[in-house]
């Protein structure tokens, strides 16, 4: 009977590995990450891994075993002493829910009105403020910023900015 198992690849082999996986027959989920970072100064937006190092096969341990091992991308199968152990079906369900196309989108976290916020990156890194609101597109949000001896209302990207600990 076929399950669910973890494969640990070869690092940046995830596609590889799926790809030559499912080409030898083994159904695989190599999800991926759509973010925007903070690179040089500016953002880009980036696909990734959403576990590095790592996929989903589902096999027939017995009969397939060897095959996903040895396959090229693959490092080995995740296992325990000498057991592989499955995972949940319905683990990989949920992972599945939240792709569209193998890749998902992180959903910034929430901000209201009044949070304290903290900079962290970019060249105010460091300073915290208040958070006052979202801009057009969700892609800024003005806030007031904390200094020493006055306070300044500025806009900034909203990846800039997280809420205070």
């Amino acid at each position: 009977m076929k399950k669910w198992f973890v494969v640990n690849t070869k690092p940046k082999n995830e596609t590889r590995a799926a790809l030559n996986l499912e080409s030898g027959g083994i159904e695989t989920l190599a999800p991926k990450l759509k973010l925007r970072k903070y690179k040089n100064g500016r953002f880009v937006v980036v696909i990734e891994p959403m576990f590095p190092g790592y996929i989903f096969a589902k096999f027939n341990p017995v009969d397939d075993f060897r095959l996903v091992k040895y396959t090229r991308g693959v490092k080995t199968i995740v296992h325990f002493g000498e057991r592989i152990v499955p995972i949940h079906e319905e683990l990989i369900d949920f992972i599945k829910s939240r792709l569209e196309n193998g890749i998902a989108t992180i959903q910034k976290k929430p901000l209201s009105k009044g949070d304290r916020i903290v900079i962290k990156d970019g060249p105010f890194k460091g300073l915290t403020g208040i958070f006052e609101r979202e801009m057009d597109g969700k892609e800024r949000v003005t806030i007031l910023l904390d200094a020493v001896q006055f306070a300044a209302r500025m806009e900034i990207d909203r990846e800039l900015v997280e809420k205070a600990q």
